[in-house]
């Protein structure tokens, strides 16, 4: 009676194929070349064991492909050559190449057999793998010894936030449809502070905002480098290498630098985060209730941006306004920086030009010069000469209804 464990080639080959066919080569050499001896003991037929002699002549154990050795509806060779030529060109998806395709060479593919060709010859499109940018330690800035509006800390507030306003409030925003965004800035020397407003929390805002908070600024006086903080929000780069790059080439051009603090860590922007508490505790929580159209929004900011500049005393700045504490230090500066207009930036974005998405970047300089040349020149004072247009807090229903009535008056004068 034989005391061997007897091997299950089935469940070997389950495993492995490569390995139950060295298995088999094995066995067949210790029984001397014995065949069928080699099948009893395995428990297999002899067409496996010749079928394992043949694979070791051919010097392949692996299991042959069952892959059809002729494809009757095979897309040409000359037309996958194009496809992979076209790939490894442009790295386009199977959609984008469907289109290239078609336009270039006037060939009509179905987009999943562009992917099936490029599945195919994924050893020849050998593309270069992205490499995640690295980040490194955030640069230390240094509140204390900073001067005036040399880092001012940017952000973006929630309006409607159930935390800080009642329901009431909260639908009353809604109902009479005013802005739900609100666009800070301050200065952490002076407590100086901007705010702009809008309805959607976009990237194209955030540019439009760094612009208009560096125009400003200019425009008064300030000329030395700033340093703006910000968080890691979609709206000023987010997790986004290439906006940050693109965002901080832009900003180097107006003699300004731009620093992401560290994710979740909002106390690296502390004296911004506490102002909008006070803007919900003197502002929107004792006046929103009074406010019914964006006109009104828009003289409230401003007469709360006065009062928060230039007549609000703050305990941070031994119980100085922001603008004592800035003319003490800057005396040089333009007197009317404390007039800041609480602009909307949706229609500020789309009045300025083209704007759209990366396309902006490529628009900022003429954009900003015109700003600067045509709105805070010397000769135009920027508060006392400035009006607010009425798009900039009407809806587009009557911005359009304006049009139309100016060129009725138009059409009546001609005749």
């Amino acid at each position: 009676m034989s005391d061997t464990t007897r091997l299950d080639y089935q469940e070997l080959r389950t495993i492995s194929p490569k390995a139950a066919r060295q298995a088999i080569l094995q066995i067949l050499k210790a029984n001397k070349g014995k065949v069928s001896q080699t099948a009893r003991t395995l428990g297999i037929t002899r067409r496996t064991v010749y079928k394992a002699m043949a694979k070791r002549e051919a010097g392949d154990l692996d299991d042959a492909s069952r892959a059809p050795k002729v494809v009757h509806n095979k897309t040409p060779k000359e037309i996958e050559e194009k496809v992979v030529l076209l790939k490894g060109k442009t790295n386009y998806g199977p959609l984008r190449l469907k289109e290239e395709l078609e336009a270039v060479y006037e060939i009509s593919l179905s987009e999943h057999t562009i992917r099936n060709i490029v599945r195919r010859n994924k050893d020849i499109l050998k593309n270069k793998k992205h490499k995640p940018h690295k980040k490194g330690p955030r640069p230390f800035v240094d509140w204390y010894s900073a001067k005036p509006f040399e880092v001012v800390q940017v952000d973006l507030k929630y309006v409607v936030d159930q935390k800080a306003l009642s329901l009431a409030q909260i639908n009353h925003i809604y109902t009479h449809k005013l802005p739900i965004y609100q666009w800070s800035a301050m200065d952490v020397n002076s407590r100086f502070k901007l705010i702009a407003y809008s309805d959607e929390k976009s990237w194209t805002n955030g540019l439009t905002w760094f612009l208009w908070v560096i125009s400003w600024l200019r425009s008064h006086g300030v000329s030395h480098q700033i340093i703006f903080t910000v968080d890691h929000g979609e709206e000023f780069g987010g997790k986004s290498w290439y906006k940050i790059t693109e965002l901080r080439k832009l900003l180097s051009g107006f003699g300004c630098k731009l620093i992401q603090n560290h994710l979740k860590h909002p106390e690296e922007n502390a004296h911004l985060e506490r102002s909008h508490r006070t803007d919900d505790d003197e502002f929107y929580i004792p006046r929103i209730l009074k406010i019914t159209n964006r006109q009104e929004m828009f003289t409230e900011a401003f007469n709360y941006m006065y009062y928060y500049n230039a007549v609000r005393k703050h305990s941070g700045i031994d119980r100085e306004t922001p603008v004592q504490r800035l003319f003490k230090q800057e005396p040089h500066l333009d007197a009317r920086i404390k007039y800041v207009p609480p602009l909307l930036l949706d229609n500020l974005s789309v009045s300025l030009g083209n704007w759209s998405g990366y396309h902006l970047l490529a628009y900022h300089l003429n954009l900003l010069m015109r700003t600067l040349s045509s709105e805070f020149s010397p000769a135009q004072p920027a508060v006392r000469g400035y009006q607010v247009p009425r798009s900039t807090f009407a809806r587009n229903g009557h911005t359009r209804s304006c049009r139309r009535d100016r060129l009725k008056r138009r059409s009546v004068r001609r005749i």
